[in-house]
């Protein structure tokens, strides 16, 4: 080094020549002060750039997240490492840093048991197990799709009124305006984070379907025929009947003897003094249909109670039953018109096909695509933590 400048220079014959042909271009970065500088002889121009950088940029995570435990380490790790006993009665989860609380699995857990018309209570305590981390799952998976789409974008934005619209639908299903806000208080949210809330769900499921898209093979006409062939008979349409009632409890006390009054009735109805609609409408206990003669409409075996509704098949077109004796009470039964169990057409049931055979795949296309997000989500670092302490306290919100 020779008046504060060191010089650094290929050692090569070749190098040298184009150096002093002025092909090789000299890169100067300057270091402490102008006096100091670094000369290298040779080309840059097509050095891969973004290799180094990405490569420099995984050193350091890898540095950071296992050698050194530094700074980004200690973020990641400060929901973990500190008492998942929080807000909302706690963290069951946290996902990319964001908590899964308590309360948002409870209410989840509420969602699910009545949408499966399950009862909590009459759940085993493996059954009520399962039940806990099967929603707590379903949460998680929405906390990775949100991440992957927060951090990679939208290709098209859906427009802002169209969350609004859903909110406004929301806030008239309560009767008092007041109620709306205390409902959200009761669930940790205010009317804004519960429209923010709304506005999340719908670009999730934009990003959702951007990502999607190329996977999901369209539903031909073939596939929609060969699925009806080999499946049509889970279409098939059970018997109905068309049927009126007329309808005395057995449970009012003040009226012991039921059976000797529907015997009169049927009487007058067989002696045709009164029409069937007429004695209806003053003796039957069945509010919802005295007014109009009876009229159950059309109604399926699953429809009714299995006593009432054997005694309706025993019935031809026309005919008055006798006193029919239920758990319910007595009833004297008219069957209007019945429809006998048929296949539909494929002509019948095939926009019903497609629009299965499309959720079907769109499901399938969701569930590879999750896949794929949670084992990015655990590999090589950990972005997904549970608390099972938290988790198995867990019960259906009331």
């Amino acid at each position: 080094m020779k008046g504060g400048c060191f010089f650094l220079a290929l050692d090569c014959s070749c190098c040298r020549s184009r150096w002093r042909r002025g092909d090789i271009r000299a890169v100067v970065i300057r270091r402490v002060c102008p006096n100091v500088r670094l000369i290298m002889p040779f080309s840059l121009q097509g050095f891969p750039w973004r290799f180094a950088v990405y490569f420099i940029a995984g050193c350091y995570l890898f540095a950071d997240l296992y050698a050194c435990k530094g700074p980004l380490h200690a973020r990641l790790m400060a929901g973990r490492g500190s008492s998942p006993e929080g807000q909302g009665g706690g963290y069951a989860a946290e996902v990319y840093g964001r908590p899964i609380t308590r309360l948002e699995l409870e209410e989840a857990m509420r969602e699910h048991l009545w949408k499966r018309n399950e009862s909590w209570a009459a759940l085993n305590p493996e059954a009520r197990r399962q039940t806990r981390w099967t929603v707590l799952e379903n949460l998680v998976n929405d906390r990775i799709l949100r991440a992957f789409r927060i951090m990679n974008g939208l290709d098209t934005v859906p427009p802002l009124d169209s969350a609004r619209r859903e909110s406004d639908q929301m806030r008239r299903q309560f009767a008092n305006e007041a109620e709306y806000p205390q409902r959200l208080a009761a669930m940790q949210q205010t009317p804004k984070s519960h429209d923010e809330a709304i506005r999340d769900a719908q670009l999730d499921e934009q990003w959702i379907a951007e990502k999607i898209s190329h996977r999901l093979a369209e539903v031909t006409e073939a596939d929609a025929r060969a699925w009806y062939d080999e499946f049509k008979e889970t279409l098939r349409i059970p018997q109905a009947h068309h049927a009126a009632h007329l309808f005395l409890t057995r449970h009012d006390k003040t009226k012991p003897d039921r059976e000797a009054e529907v015997r009169e009735i049927h009487r007058q109805t067989v002696a045709k003094e009164k029409t069937f609609a007429e004695l209806a409408a003053l003796h039957s206990d069945d509010d919802r249909t005295k007014k109009i003669g009876g009229d159950l409409g059309w109604f399926t075996r699953e429809r009714m109670p299995a006593d009432f509704i054997a005694a309706v098949e025993r019935l031809k077109i026309g005919q008055l039953s006798d006193p029919v004796l239920t758990k319910l009470g007595w009833h004297l039964i008219i069957v209007m018109e019945r429809q006998e169990s048929r296949l539909p057409t494929y002509e019948e049931a095939g926009e019903e096909i497609f629009a299965l055979l499309t959720s079907q795949r769109r499901e399938e296309a969701v569930k590879s695509l999750v896949g794929e997000l949670r084992g990015r989500s655990q590999r090589p670092t950990k972005f997904v933590f549970y608390h099972a302490s938290i988790i198995d306290r867990a019960e259906p919100a009331s």
